[in-house]
């Protein structure tokens, strides 16, 4: 009976660390911010289309890498998540938004997580600046 009641009060304090929505994401993480010259939707693109590049897909039988992204022109802003779903279980590791500024355009990105949360965010500056490399894994 001992043994149960350690691997639940495992899985409860590992299941804590984890951030289920964004919101939880954001709740956790500090965010960096950088601001570019660029327009906002500029930047979007280029975080998006290399993130789902380089991300979205299978990593294993039961987890894949999902990045969800969604531009809201009419709003000013462009969102982007990154999260690994394994056996059902979903978790975020990555959250970015893109907003409009009167000249150019604002990048906050928040991670956690994980212990590649400063690479993560090291990447997705790098991507918004224009690099379009994937990480080497």
């Amino acid at each position: 009976m001992g043994r149960i009641a350690i691997a639940a009060l495992c899985a409860v304090l590992l299941l804590a660390g984890c951030s289920s929505t964004p919101a939880d994401l954001e709740a956790k993480a500090a965010p960096i911010v950088q601001t570019y010259s660029e327009n906002y939707q500029e930047i979007y693109r280029r975080v998006s289309t290399t993130a789902k590049r380089c991300f979205a897909g299978n990593v294993g039988a039961y987890a894949s890498f999902a990045v969800d992204s969604e531009l809201y022109s009419e709003l000013g802003y462009g969102e982007l998540t990154l999260s690994l779903i394994n056996m059902g279980t979903r978790n975020y590791y990555v959250s970015a938004r893109v907003d409009k500024q009167p000249t150019g355009s604002k990048l906050t990105v928040r991670s956690g997580n994980t212990l590649a949360s400063e690479r993560y965010k090291t990447l997705l500056l790098g991507w918004a600046g224009g690099d379009q490399n994937c990480p080497v894994i």
